[in-house]
């Protein structure tokens, strides 16, 4: 399965895999220019983002293929409905 979620906002790029796993960053030059915390309070908002979309097209291809499983199982998986709000789409 190769899905990835991507967000950008403010000359930040991202690109993350289901689970939260970070796989690009990008910034333009009018990224820098936002200060240190500004940029790091931006970039994992759109990890958050980007993780949530993933989970949810990975959960929709997996629930298209796996008959069965039920929403504890996707919770497990790290994969539930809504999971950019929970503490694991934080970490």
């Amino acid at each position: 399965m190769s899905i990835i979620g991507r967000a950008q906002r403010d000359g930040v790029s991202v690109a993350v895999a289901p689970g939260g796993a970070l796989r690009n960053v990008q910034l333009e030059p009018v990224a820098l220019q936002q200060g240190g915390a500004k940029l790091a309070s931006t970039i994992l908002a759109l990890v958050r983002e980007a993780a949530g979309r993933a989970n949810r097209e990975a959960e929709a291809a997996i629930r298209e293929q796996a008959d069965g499983l039920s929403d504890l199982d996707f919770a497990a998986l790290g994969l539930a409905s809504g999971d950019e709000n929970s503490e694991a789409g934080r970490r």
